[in-house]
């Protein structure tokens, strides 16, 4: 079963806790922070890794280096990995997982790994720091070529007040789905090895799980630009389509419908008779224009906090000091007679 091939690395505060919903539904999970706070939230879950000496980066992802140099051990616990399929999951706008994400998938690789990442994108109303690592990250993930599918999940796809609680719930039944669902039919079946195919394909990776009889506009939509990922970057570059199917006699979404949205792909799977149409496409472009976005706002802030930086005005020093006031010898006004006393003057 794919599920057993399968081990979910949280990183940071952001990851674990994601990873943990995976574990509670029987997955394999190891979980990795530098935070004590962070990691009791965890409870009593098995396989977690403390980062010594690094209570968290302070929001600076380059301290990655050192903390992996002064960890080495990690490198071992990652190398020990059984696992062939490794989800990395965490925070692109913090600094321990985003920071730490590359180098573990780097190590993973070189131990012939399918290592698959799982960026948490931060809101647009974050501080610039967020997005500036944002965008480090995403150039940096550009260059390691060898890594599988990464699925790109947006904070801003949510306005809902437990945001976090729907895009994670969301994320774990479309991706546990994609994992587990053992449905078949007589036209066609989308099996595991078509799966793990479209997992070791590079480029961003998006799923939709529908309910049956979910109209074709929703389905694409929700692929597109609605559903918990970024949306899709617009140059019909399409690797793999998989879809599973409700039913085989009334399929909501067909594979036509699709490449006309995404691109002509490689190659297509279908699956038939599951209790939800799912529908995955990997070998996608990265969101390129929404994580140039996020850097874009990082960069007109900036500039703002410079402007502001040069129009602070300075005081200047002033002789202020009472002493001088009460030692200072001030001559009294001549006093002005009063009308009697000019009276008195004329009476002598």
């Amino acid at each position: 079963m794919l599920k057993e091939k399968v081990l979910f690395l949280g990183l940071g505060n952001c990851g674990c806790k994601i990873s943990k919903i995976f574990s509670d539904a029987g997955y394999t999970s190891m979980y990795v922070n530098g935070s004590d706070q962070d990691l009791k939230l965890l409870g009593d879950a098995k396989n977690i890794y403390r980062l010594n000496g690094f209570d968290g980066f302070g929001g600076h992802r380059d301290r990655a280096i050192n903390c992996i140099s002064e960890n080495m051990d990690f490198i071992n616990e990652l190398k020990n990995i059984e696992q062939e399929i490794v989800f990395i999951i965490f925070g692109a706008g913090g600094s321990t997982g985003s920071g730490i994400s590359t180098v573990a998938a780097e190590i993973l690789i070189e131990s012939k790994k399918t290592v698959c990442m799982i960026p948490v994108l931060p809101f647009k109303h974050e501080p610039i720091i967020k997005h500036t690592n944002t965008h480090e990250l995403v150039v940096e993930l550009q260059d390691i070529e060898e890594t599988g599918a990464t699925l790109f999940v947006n904070n801003e796809s949510s306005t809902d007040k437990d945001n976090f609680d729907f895009i994670n719930k969301n994320l774990f039944k479309a991706l546990n789905m994609y994992l587990t669902d053992f449905s078949y039919g007589v036209l066609n079946n989308f099996d595991e090895s078509e799966r793990i195919e479209m997992l070791k394909e590079h480029g961003a990776f998006i799923l939709s799980l529908n309910k049956p009889h979910t109209s074709t506009k929703d389905i694409i939509d929700s692929l597109k630009k609605d559903g918990i990922f970024a949306p899709v970057q617009n140059n019909f570059l399409c690797g793999n389509i998989g879809i599973i199917h409700h039913d085989e006699n009334d399929s909501d979404i067909k594979i036509e419908q699709l490449v006309t949205e995404f691109g002509k792909p490689l190659n297509s799977f279908e699956g038939y008779n599951a209790t939800d149409t799912l529908v995955a496409i990997s070998g996608l472009s990265y969101p390129v224009d929404y994580i140039d976005a996020l850097g874009k706002l990082a960069q007109s802030a900036l500039d703002e906090r410079k402007r502001g930086a040069n129009s602070v005005k300075r005081l200047q020093s002033l002789d202020l000091n009472l002493n001088n006031v009460q030692n200072e010898k001030q001559e009294k006004p001549i006093k002005k007679k009063s009308k009697l006393d000019l009276i008195k003057e004329l009476n002598k």
